[in-house]
C-alpha cells in the first residue's frame, strides 16, 4: 500500500514538472518563432531545467552568473543583437541581479527579456519590475511567476502614449504575437527632443498666428518622423527663432537625460559615443575673398617692370652719348652732363618738344629721328598698357595655399568650439593657427560670416558653400571663392546626439536610411535656398561691387606725387648746395681782392 502511494505521488510530481516545462517551453519556442534568435542569454540561472529546455532549441546559449556583477561583456560589440535574454529573479529587491541585467543589456534594450520570478504572482513585484524596466529603457520585458504553469499569465508593459501594464494569457491553440513591435506606432507619444544649429540645415520662421514652422533638412526630418511613427516631437522650452542655439550647446540636454535626442547636426567628438550613425560626410574648407583689384596708384608702376625700365634707361643713355659725341664732332657746345642724359633725348622719349641746332648735319638729324621714333613707341606702349589697366584692372594674387594666407594680412574667422572639435580629427591645422581669428560667441560668428565681409576669410562646410554659391549668382561680381586645395578636413562625420541606450535610435536611423535611399536628403538640401528666402533668412540684394565710372582721385596719384616730391626735394637740395657754394665762392673772392 505504501509503495503504491509513493508511486502515485511521484507520478503527480512528474506531471506537474512536465506541465511546467511544457508551458515554459511553449513560451520560449513561440518567442523563437517570432524573432528567430541567434543565441540565448541566461542571467543567474538557478534551475538546471532551463538550460535543458534551451538545449532543445538550435541556438547557442550564454550564461552570466551573479558573481560577475561589475563585468560588462559588451554583447552588442562581440555578438549579434538578435538574442533572447532570460533572467531568474527572486524578488524586486534583488538589486545585484538587476544591476547585472542593466549593465549587460542597456545597449540591447529593444530585444526581448524574459524575467522569471521565483515566487507566486505578486502585483507589487510585477509593478516594481516593470517600472524599473522602463526607467532603464528595457522595452520588451516579459515577466512570468512561479505559478506560470497554472495561470499561463505573461506580464509586460506599453509605454506609449502613457505607461500601462499588460496582462496576457499564453494560448497555444490561438497563438498571438507575444513581442509586439511597439516602436512602429507610438500612439501620439510626446517625445522630448531639442533642436539647434544654423542655416541651411535648420530654418525656423514664425507664422502670423504665432506657430513656428520648421524647414530645412531638420524641419523636414521632424515632420517625417512624426508622421511615420505617429508621435509628437516636443521641446522642453519653446524655441526662439531669432536666437537658435548652436548644435554644440544642445548636446548637454541629451547627456543629462532631459531629452531623448537632439536634432542638431554636430561634429562628434572622438571617440564617437552618444551619437547616431552619421548621416553625412562633409569637408571643411576655407572660403576666401576674391582678390581685390590692384590699386589705381600702382597702375603706373605696373606698366613698366624693372627689366623694361632698365632697358629703356640704357637705350636713352646710349642715344644721349651718341648724340653728344656727334654734336661735339660737328663743333657744337655740349655740357658734360649731357653725355649721360641729353635734354633732347629725355624730352623726345617722353613725347615732348625739344630744340635742335640750326641746320644740323645728317648724322645728328638721324639721331633726332631715332629719338622721335623711340618716343612714339614708348608713349604709345605706355598709354595702351595703362588704358588697358584702367578699363580692366588686374587683381592681386589669389590665395592658392595656406602659406599665401599666412603671408597676407587676411584672417580666417572660425568659431572656437568648432575648431577645438576639428583638432581631434587631425592636428595639421595647428601650424597654421596664426591665420585664424577665433570667435567664441556664436551669434557674432554667424553675423560676421553672413555679412559677406571681405576683410576676412571663413571656415565652413561645403554644404554652406553651395548655398553661398547660389546667392552669389545674383551679385554683379562674386565676393568669395573656394578652392579644393584649401580644405583642411575631408569626410568629417555629421550626426545627431542621442542618449546611448535610447529605444528610439533604431527607428530614427531606419528613417534616415530610407529617406537617403529615396533621395529626399539631397532634395531637401536643394530646397534650402528657396526656403531661406521664404523665411526671410536670405536676401537677394546685390552685395557685389559693380563696375561704375570712377573719376581720378588724389590717392590715385600717390606714386606720382611721391616721385614729384622726391625730385622737387632733390632740386631744392641742389639749389641749396649751389647757393652755399656761391656764397663760399664770394667770400673767397673778397678775401683774395683784399690781399691784392
Amino acid at each position: 500500500m505504501r509503495l503504491w502511494l509513493l508511486q502515485f505521488i511521484l507520478q503527480i510530481l512528474l506531471i506537474r514538472i512536465s506541465s511546467s516545462d511544457g508551458a515554459l517551453k511553449s513560451l520560449v519556442q513561440q518567442l523563437n518563432q517570432e524573432q528567430a534568435f541567434d543565441y540565448a542569454l541566461i542571467i543567474e540561472n538557478s534551475d538546471i531545467r532551463l538550460i535543458e529546455l534551451l538545449w532543445d532549441l538550435p541556438i547557442p546559449v550564454i550564461q552570466i552568473n551573479k558573481e560577475t556583477t561589475t563585468v560588462n561583456y559588451e554583447l552588442q560589440v562581440n555578438h549579434k543583437r538578435n538574442l533572447l535574454s532570460i533572467a531568474c529573479v527572486h524578488d524586486e529587491e534583488d538589486q545585484v541581479l538587476l544591476d547585472l541585467i542593466r549593465l549587460n543589456l542597456k545597449m540591447l534594450n529593444t530585444q526581448p527579456l524574459l524575467i522569471i520570478v521565483d515566487k507566486v504572482y505578486d502585483h507589487s513585484i510585477m509593478e516594481t519590475l516593470l517600472k524599473w524596466s522602463w526607467q532603464h529603457r528595457l522595452l520588451n520585458v516579459l515577466i512570468i511567476f512561479k505559478n506560470f504553469e497554472e495561470t499561463g499569465l505573461i506580464y509586460s508593459y506599453s509605454p506609449f502614449p502613457v505607461l500601462q501594464f499588460v496582462e496576457r494569457r499564453l494560448d497555444n491553440e490561438v497563438p498571438t504575437r507575444i513581442v509586439k513591435p511597439r516602436l512602429d506606432d507610438l500612439n501620439g507619444y510626446q517625445l522630448p527632443i531639442v533642436v539647434g544649429g544654423s542655416t541651411p540645415r535648420l530654418i525656423v520662421r514664425r507664422q502670423t498666428n504665432g506657430h513656428l514652422v520648421y524647414a530645412g533638412l531638420v524641419g523636414h526630418l521632424m515632420s517625417c518622423f512624426e508622421q511615420k511613427y505617429n508621435c509628437h516631437l516636443v521641446q522642453p522650452r519653446e524655441l526662439n527663432e531669432s536666437s537658435i542655439p548652436p548644435a554644440r550647446e544642445v548636446i548637454g540636454a541629451v547627456r543629462n537625460g532631459s531629452v531623448e535626442f537632439a536634432l542638431a547636426a554636430s561634429l562628434p567628438s572622438l571617440p564617437i559615443t552618444g551619437f547616431m550613425y552619421p548621416f553625412e560626410l562633409l569637408s571643411w574648407c576655407l572660403m576666401m575673398p576674391v582678390p581685390a583689384q590692384v590699386p589705381q596708384s600702382e597702375l603706373y608702376a605696373k606698366v613698366f617692370n624693372l627689366s623694361a625700365f632698365l632697358l629703356t634707361l640704357a637705350a636713352m643713355i646710349v642715344i644721349s652719348m651718341t648724340l653728344s659725341v656727334a654734336l661735339r664732332l660737328h663743333g657744337f657746345r655740349v655740357h658734360l652732363a649731357q653725355f649721360l642724359l641729353h635734354d633732347a633725348c629725355f624730352r623726345g622719349v617722353l613725347g615732348q618738344t625739344f630744340s635742335e641746332p640750326f641746320r644740323p648735319p645728317i648724322l645728328v638729324r638721324a639721331i633726332y629721328l631715332q629719338i622721335c621714333v623711340l618716343g612714339i613707341l614708348i608713349t604709345s606702349w605706355y598709354n595702351s598698357y595703362y588704358s588697358t589697366y584702367v578699363t580692366s584692372p588686374p587683381r592681386l594674387p589669389p590665395f592658392t595655399s595656406y602659406e599665401s594666407i599666412l603671408n597676407s594680412k587676411t584672417k580666417v574667422v572660425v568659431w572656437t568650439p568648432e575648431y577645438q572639435v576639428l583638432l581631434q580629427y587631425t592636428e595639421t591645422i595647428v601650424k597654421y593657427s596664426s591665420i585664424f581669428k577665433f570667435i567664441s560667441n556664436y551669434e557674432v560668428f554667424l553675423q560676421l560670416r553672413d555679412s559677406f565681409n571681405t576683410e576676412y576669410g571663413y571656415m565652413m562646410p561645403l554644404e554652406k558653400w553651395n548655398l553661398i554659391t547660389e546667392q552669389q549668382k545674383v551679385f554683379s561680381s562674386p565676393l568669395f571663392t573656394l578652392q579644393e586645395n584649401l580644405c583642411f578636413y575631408h569626410t568629417i562625420p555629421i550626426a545627431f546626439p542621442i542618449i546611448d541606450n535610447s529605444v528610439f535610435r533604431e527607428p530614427f536611423e531606419r528613417l534616415i536610411s530610407e529617406i537617403t535611399a529615396m533621395g529626399l536628403l539631397e532634395h531637401w538640401k536643394r530646397m534650402a535656398f528657396t526656403e531661406m528666402i521664404e523665411a526671410g533668412k536670405l536676401s537677394l540684394l546685390d552685395l557685389g561691387k559693380p563696375k561704375v565710372f570712377r573719376p581720378m582721385q588724389l590717392q590715385d596719384l600717390e606714386y606720382v606725387w611721391f616721385v614729384g616730391g622726391s625730385m622737387f626735394t632733390l632740386a631744392f637740395v641742389v639749389l641749396l648746395l649751389e647757393l652755399i657754394w656761391q656764397f663760399i665762392r664770394n667770400i673767397i673772392e673778397r678775401k683774395s681782392n683784399k690781399n691784392v
